[in-house]
């Protein structure tokens, strides 16, 4: 019985601290409104942005620079500028010394998808395990653009995992960015 006690404890408490973090998984008040865009319909996104975002909050060091999303490991990026088509989002990070890395992303290479009236990145699957439990976590990022030009990105992040391999924990998290446009 007390077993039973302890791991209904421990249960409870571990799915209290990924359930209740205090990180709101809202759209931030005071940024600007979403510009709608059809069901699966991609929206424009072309333009030139600041790398660095402005979040809701930074899940994992880099999570802000929209060169490291769209282009894998990219350093020194000031600018990224992106020219979109229906089926192609051309991507070019640009730094003090001009264009550091270009790359073309396309829908039928799988590099995008289209839904929710949002640019839509693969699914990130990352997983672990050792002697104290395992864990599998997914995360996928929509781009969408601001009535005043921005690009929001909204992370939605989930997981699941075991303790001890016996005590069961998950939740979800959303995390909100905003890369402003360069003037």
């Amino acid at each position: 019985m007390k077993s039973i006690l302890v791991a209904y404890i421990g249960v409870t408490f571990l799915s209290g601290c990924t359930a209740l973090t205090g990180i709101s998984p809202e759209y931030p008040k005071d940024w600007p409104p979403i510009a709608s865009s059809s069901g699966e319909e991609c929206p424009d996104l072309s333009g030139r942005y600041q790398n660095l975002a402005t979040y809701s909050f930074l899940p994992m060091t880099g999570a802000n620079s929209l060169a490291l999303r769209l282009l894998g490991e990219v350093k020194d990026t000031d600018l990224v500028v992106l020219v979109f088509s229906s089926e192609t989002l051309h991507v070019e990070a640009l730094g003090n010394t001009g264009t550091i890395s270009e790359k073309l992303l396309s829908k039928d290479n799988n590099d995008f998808s289209c839904s929710e009236g949002a640019f839509v990145l693969p699914i990130i699957i990352d997983s672990g395990a050792d002697g104290t439990g395992g864990y599998r976590s997914e995360s996928r990022l929509y781009l969408r653009r601001a009535q005043d030009g921005a690009i929001i990105g909204e992370e939605r992040s989930s997981g699941i995992g075991a303790v001890f391999w016996l005590l069961p924990v998950g939740g979800w998290q959303t995390f909100w960015f905003q890369w402003s446009q360069d003037k």
